[in-house]
């Protein structure tokens, strides 16, 4: 459906328009509610006056006697009385009665004819009718005396009528019977609908021209320069840059205000788009600076696999996703001799180019430390530092000049290949999954030590453990555990192994790629800011090389 653009002009047509109705509507609605209010108070009056004086006119110990033998000359007499009271108040109805509890019904005692009733309409003496929309009321009377404050307004079958009624006493002050007046309201409802309507349309067209002058006042000293100002800016060139300041209203007033905003802002937007060019020049070197720092941090870690094709007795593999362009993850696999394999996983604080910088320092002291030429002889058979002395060592040289305060949270693994022994260091790292040959994925229990380059001259503990054939070491950064979904939940620890565990008879390489998906499932396309690494490490059964 195509959408219909209306002016300002048109649109503030519009609203007045239906203010003004909405207005005159409310004028109206008010004045119709106070004249019933105060038409309805007197015709209560009234008509209670009516009903009070027709009971006094009747005979409360007679009713029974007029039951029972019909009209007599007291009757008539009554009758008159009352005929003389609805004629001189102009009432519609004027009637003298006894509710019947057992029959829901009325017994007419006087039902007063008048040139207002239709005969038929009219009921004779000891006739007995149904009519339950006033039986409460007069019911009420009858049994308690209770008149209530005000007539009983209502607009039924006979339409708008005020209804009282009134209890008949005998002498003992038992009522005997109920006086009810009815007083027609029909035509003074209708006049009061009828003035109400013409003072809603005299209202309308005072507005209208209250509106009107509004309208016009308005649309030259608003609409015409808004319409001029937005008129001048359709007109921008995107190519060239091209806007002209407009004249400025002499009008002392905010649109006068608005116009010279309106030139400072051109003048500011020459500015930019001189800048511009420059600007966009030195975010595209950026961007292909930043390009090739993704392609050097890529190719500083291990990326092809198998890493190790002549090596059967174990199988490993690992992987990284930065939360930004560059990262602060990293990690490593090398050998410190033909029998000692090194396993490594980082996380240095902070993210982007400033942690990647710190990360490729941090992999370096690592590596280099570990396969000291001093530690490590010829033949490749030499031991080389132990994990313990590399993360002493590379911490206190990362300790030098730190001004910036950044550190790293390391773990460190040397497997023994013929024997199994696995000796590890944790500085500060999230604790490794470790599975045996029949068991399930668990935390190894090892207490972190303090992070690098945080204290100088830091001892740390060395621990290890023994893997056998089929066993697993799961090494990840808090990137997995504290990913975040939609909700801002946390992936966990628990939910961590709990996957992991879903797994436990894949290779190194599935292991990985099934909890990276796990992740991905759980995040649900929501923002992480920690990189995501993870290395799995697993003992082949094997024979023990010659």
């Amino acid at each position: 459906m195509k959408k219909i653009n209306l002016n300002i002009t048109i649109k503030m047509t519009v609203v007045f328009t239906l203010m003004s109705i909405m207005l005159s509507l409310g004028v109206g609605y008010v004045v119709y509610m106070i004249s019933y209010n105060q038409v309805t108070a007197q015709y209560s009056e009234l008509v209670f006056s009516t009903a009070k004086a027709a009971a006094a006119l009747v005979d409360g110990d007679s009713i029974d006697h007029f039951l029972e033998n019909g009209p007599d000359a007291e009757y008539n007499t009554i009758y008159d009385s009352l005929y003389q009271l609805k004629t001189i108040f102009g009432h519609k109805y004027l009637y003298i009665l006894r509710p019947a509890a057992e029959t829901g019904g009325f017994t007419y005692i006087f039902d007063i004819h008048s040139d207002l009733n239709e005969k038929e309409m009219l009921a004779d003496l000891g006739e007995t009718v149904y009519e339950p929309h006033v039986f409460d009321v007069a019911y009420l009377a009858y049994t308690t005396g209770s008149m209530g404050d005000r007539a009983n307004i209502s607009n039924a079958e006979y339409g708008w009528l005020a209804v009282a009624y009134v209890p008949v006493y005998d002498s003992s002050g038992n009522i005997t019977a109920v006086a009810g007046a009815d007083i027609s309201m029909n035509r003074v409802i209708e006049d009061i609908r009828l003035q109400s309507f013409r003072i809603s349309l005299f209202t309308i067209a005072i507005i209208a021209v209250f509106f009107g002058i509004l309208l016009f006042i308005a649309e030259r000293q608003i609409v015409r320069p808004v319409v001029c100002l937005s008129r001048h800016i359709k007109g921008f060139n995107r190519e060239s840059g091209v806007l002209e300041n407009i004249k400025v209203t002499e009008s002392s007033d905010e649109l006068q205000m608005m116009t010279e905003s309106f030139n400072r802002m051109t003048d500011d937007i020459r500015l930019y788009m001189n800048n511009l060019a420059t600007v966009t020049a030195d975010r595209e070197r950026i961007a292909t600076e930043l390009d090739i720092a993704i392609k050097i941090q890529t190719s500083m870690l291990p990326s092809i696999f198998p890493a190790f094709p002549h090596r059967d007795e174990f199988d490993l593999y690992a992987s990284m996703t930065s939360a930004k362009e560059v990262g602060g993850d990293f990690y490593d696999f090398f050998f410190i001799n033909d029998d000692t394999l090194a396993v490594v996983i980082a996380d240095v604080s902070g993210k982007g180019i400033p942690a990647a910088l710190f990360m490729v320092i941090a992999k370096t002291l690592i590596k280099s430390s570990a396969q000291c030429k001093e530690m490590v002889d010829a033949s490749g058979k030499g031991a080389g530092k132990s994990p313990k002395e590399v993360f002493e060592t590379v911490n206190n040289k990362l300790c030098e000049k730190n001004d910036a305060g950044m550190f790293v949270t390391a773990f460190m693994g040397y497997l023994d290949i013929p024997s199994g022994l696995f000796r590890y260091v944790n500085a500060g790292h999230n604790p490794p999954l470790i599975k045996k040959a029949d068991g399930e994925f668990e935390l190894l229990k090892t207490k972190p030590a303090f992070v690098l380059a945080g204290i100088e001259d830091i001892e740390y503990t060395e621990h290890e453990t023994v893997l056998g054939a089929g066993d697993v070491i799961c090494l990840y950064t808090d990137g997995v555990t504290e990913a975040v979904n939609m909700e801002n939940e946390l992936f966990s620890d628990r939910r961590l192994i709990k996957q992991a565990n879903l797994y436990t008879g894949c290779s190194a390489e599935e292991l990985i790629n099934r909890l990276k998906d796990e992740v991905d499932i759980f995040a649900n396309s929501a923002e992480q800011a920690d990189d995501i690494t993870m290395l799995a490490l697993k003992i082949n059964a094997v024979e023990k090389r010659a």
